[in-house]
Parts: structure tokens; C-alpha cells; sequence
């Protein structure tokens, strides 16, 4: 099977020169290794993974493109429905999309044995049906909600002018949520 992958696999990436690893974004620190392998690991992924020159090229010029139109922020705001679901975060949510996020929870824990079980006992608050988010969000689980990154953006002295691109999924509660961002800073841009 390796073989029949690598030479399905190796034709695209010699004709594409990128690749898109899926499945990498499980946090190292929360899988029950040890310390002095983790970092390991971490440092091994950090080495082992580079950019093609034309990748480096393009990302050069893009950014250049970007400076050239002024002060600019990329940001993830990390509010997506799932995330919010996912880490049992309601703050600033109407009841409705309280109630929205806990269905969705409530399914993905259903749908829980589907899950590998090193992904399943990473995360002990994937096991709880009833999530206090206020607790969650005082011992600093939570996003930040867009409203709160506003005001963090103007604490760090990024004004009116300043570039938002939003590098991230659909953002929960959609332009209700973003609505301060938006007046705070009107030039934003969603990939």
C-alpha cells in the first residue's frame, strides 16, 4: 500500500510543489507524552518541515503586496462553531446559540467512538456532557471573543487604519460578533 501512495502521491507533489498535511493540528503538549519527547517531536516537525523555494517566494510577495497597502494584523480568532462547541465556550453567546453550541457538543460526543482514542483521553474535558463555561473562561480555556480582541487590538496601539485579515473559518454569530471589530476597524478582509 506505501508504495501504490508514494507513487500516486509523489507525481503531485512533484508537479504541484506543495503538500497539505491533514490531521496536524492536534496539540503535542496534550497527549500524555513525556516532556523530553515532545519537545522532541516538536523540534523534529520544526526541521523537518519546510517550504519549497516557489512556496517562500509566494509568501514573500504576498507579504510585500500587504505592507505596501499599510499596517496590517493576520489573525485567527479561533471562534468557529466547533471550537466553541468543542471547548464548551458560551461567553457572550445568546441563549439560542448556547443552546446550538451544547447540541453540537452533545452530538460530537456521541460520535465520540469514531475518534482515536489517543485524540478522545488528550482532551479530559471531551468527556463532559455539561461544561461550566464561565469557570472554563476564568482558568483561561476559552477564546477570546471577537469583541475582547477588539479592545486587545487597541491596547496594542493598532488604529483605525490598520488591516484586519481574518484567516479563519466562519466566525460564530456572524456579523453580530464582529460588529465592534468592524467599527473599530473598518479595513478588514476575511480569507
Amino acid at each position: 500500500m506505501s508504495l501504490t501512495l508514494f507513487s500516486q502521491i509523489l507525481p503531485l507533489f512533484s508537479k504541484h510543489k506543495v503538500v497539505h498535511f491533514n490531521r496536524t493540528d492536534t496539540r503535542l503538549a496534550n497527549n500524555g507524552i513525556q516532556l523530553d519527547l515532545q519537545k522532541l517531536r516538536c523540534r523534529v516537525n520544526f526541521q523537518g518541515l519546510k517550504f519549497t523555494p516557489e512556496i517562500e517566494t509566494l509568501g514573500y510577495k504576498l507579504v510585500r503586496i500587504l505592507q505596501d497597502k499599510g499596517p496590517f494584523v493576520a489573525l485567527h480568532l479561533r471562534y468557529e462553531m466547533d471550537m466553541l462547541a468543542f471547548s464548551g465556550c458560551t461567553h457572550g453567546c445568546t441563549v439560542e446559540e448556547a443552546e446550538e453550541l451544547k447540541r453540537l457538543r452533545l452530538a460530537m460526543f456521541e460520535a465520540e467512538i469514531f475518534m482515536s482514542l489517543s485524540f478522545r483521553y488528550a482532551y479530559p474535558w471531551w468527556r463532559e456532557k455539561e461544561i461550566m463555561s464561565e469557570e472554563r473562561r476564568q482558568q483561561g480555556l476559552c477564546p477570546l471573543t471577537p469583541e475582547e480582541t477588539t479592545l486587545v487590538l487597541q491596547a496594542l496601539g493598532f488604529d483605525k487604519e490598520t488591516q484586519i485579515y481574518i484567516a479563519s473559518g466562519e466566525i460564530f454569530g456572524s456579523e453580530r460578533r464582529l460588529a465592534s471589530l468592524r467599527a473599530a476597524f473598518p479595513h478588514i478582509v476575511r480569507f
